[in-house]
């Protein structure tokens, strides 16, 4: 199977209380995934619950350039920090996924733009990489 390098960010926003559908309304942005505290985890043998909500937004793309996401992501969401902000007491990150092919090289430059807004959410960013190989 040929795998092409890719990055996937997530800005995940959660706690308790929160209700991520006034969030999304809020910041007129439609998450890629959101759940409530208390609803059952899907495919979860044990049936546990949701201990808190929260509120997803996803960007993956082809690439070897994280600059290519984040700006994707400042052009979504810089002008809409202060409202995020309006939020109290809640957790938010980013997670960074790189998938990168074997023997492919990677750029994983912050750029101030995204850096500016990590800040301002006083966001965290948690990155994990995966090294994947054709066969």
């Amino acid at each position: 199977m040929d795998y092409n390098t890719n990055i996937k960010m997530v800005f995940s926003i959660f706690g308790s209380p929160f209700d991520p559908n006034y969030f999304s309304e809020s910041i007129n942005v439609i998450p890629t995934n959101s759940w409530m505290e208390g609803e059952f985890i899907p495919n979860n043998k044990k049936n546990k619950k949701r201990e808190e909500s929260a509120w997803e937004y996803s960007i993956h793309f082809d690439t070897i350039y994280f600059e290519e996401v984040s700006n994707k992501f400042v052009n979504i969401f810089e002008d809409k920090i202060d409202s995020i902000n309006k939020f109290n007491n809640l957790t938010l990150k980013f997670d960074i996924v790189l998938e990168i092919v074997e023997e492919q090289g990677l750029s994983l430059y912050f750029n101030k733009p995204f850096l500016n807004i990590v800040n301002r959410l006083s966001a965290e960013i948690d990155v994990d990489t995966y090294i994947l190989r054709n066969e």
